[in-house]
């Protein structure tokens, strides 16, 4: 893949590919501010609803401890790193652990605030692990990155919601809505091998240019897409045993947050144990990757996470307070990314300008 750094390769991957680019910026100028007002509404009307005595009463259990479960969660930053680190090369390594680590760290906080969640900052990861390997590398290591991230994912919520149907006699349309999404991100995953080994990357690029849902941005582009498909094909075809290793890192990764859930019920509740802090976090992890198109998730993550302890038989309150910590343990960790991102925007020129501003 030839190494573009003129910003139309970024812009590529900038926006979701089933909006075309008026309706991008139609969503982003226009229904994003009112979904985040919405989302701040039903956050302080939920909260007025369970009751802010009982919510503060809840977090005096957590206390400074907070801090503390801040700083945990950083090794599963480090996990889910660790699984891009082993599938960027040898080559692309020199540029430094600690350096991708900033890169990762400023693509995961464009992830958190703008939507659609877990995708935005893709672009941004690419764009500036390129000013040192090139898009030739970056971009490869990127998509096989998320890939894994989400075979992980897929593990993690098949065994997790396994043991909540299990243990749990959760509503009937709650089974069913849970289940069925694991099903369709295993579907979508085994489809993404499948595709990937058979170069459809720049055969779905060239469909969505047919349809005028993205555009053709020179031949150079389709060179550079033709090169990726020859090495993602290749990649899939005799560097399996990496994959499975990057997929085993994302896995504990996600186990990370699976500890944090588990330490906030301990301190809010004796009595709740490992199955407990498994049926909330893959419950709430499965509810919420239906409404990625929310920036931040601003207050339908709170709905859900108290919906899904209500669910459980716990009290709404400390699904409140649950909601609470990991929101604030959230825009924490984003803190750092924004300051690396705004640190290097002096070198953005290529950036798209939704994201730099």
């Amino acid at each position: 893949m030839t190494d573009q750094r003129d910003g139309h390769e970024s812009e590529g991957f900038s926006k979701p590919p089933f909006l075309t680019e008026r309706g991008f910026k139609l969503f982003r100028s226009r229904l994003q501010p009112w979904l985040v007002l919405a989302g701040l509404s039903v956050a302080l009307w939920l909260g007025g609803r369970i009751g802010w005595p009982a919510i503060r009463a809840n977090i005096a259990l957590i206390g400074q401890r907070f801090f503390l479960l801040v700083i945990l969660y950083l090794f599963a930053q480090l996990a889910f790193m660790g699984g891009w680190w082993v599938l960027i090369g040898s080559r692309a390594r020199r540029i430094g652990y600690w350096r991708m680590f900033g890169v990762y760290l400023a693509g995961d906080s464009v992830n958190y605030f703008l939507p659609p969640a877990n995708l935005t900052g893709e672009p941004v990861k690419a764009h500036l692990l390129s000013r040192s390997v090139g898009f030739s590398r970056s971009v490869p290591s990127i998509m096989v990155h998320k890939h894994a991230e989400i075979c992980a994912q897929v593990v993690f919520l098949g065994a997790g919601l396994g043991i909540a149907v299990m243990q749990f006699a959760l509503p009937t349309e709650l089974r069913v809505l849970t289940l069925g999404l694991v099903v369709g991100m295993g579907i979508l995953v085994a489809a993404t091998f499948w595709a990937l080994k058979r170069g459809a990357f720049g055969a779905s690029l060239r469909w969505l240019v047919r349809r005028g849902i993205t555009h053709q941005h020179g031949k150079s582009h389709w060179q550079a897409t033709a090169s990726l498909d020859r090495w993602l094909a290749l990649f899939y075809k005799t560097r399996m045993p990496v994959f499975y290793w990057a997929t085993f890192l994302c896995l504990l990764g996600w186990c990370g947050g699976l500890l944090e859930t588990y330490l906030v019920l301990r301190l809010l509740s004796a009595k709740a144990g490992l199955g407990t802090a498994v049926a909330v976090e893959t419950l709430a992890m499965a509810l919420n990757s239906l409404i990625f198109f929310i920036p931040g998730r601003i207050g339908s993550a709170e709905t859900v996470r108290v919906a899904v302890f209500s669910a459980l038989g716990l009290p709404a309150a400390q699904g409140a307070v649950y909601s609470i910590i990991r929101r604030g343990r959230e825009v924490v960790w984003a803190i750092p990314g924004l300051f690396i991102l705004l640190s290097m925007k002096a070198g953005l020129g290529g950036m798209p300008r939704e994201l730099t501003g």
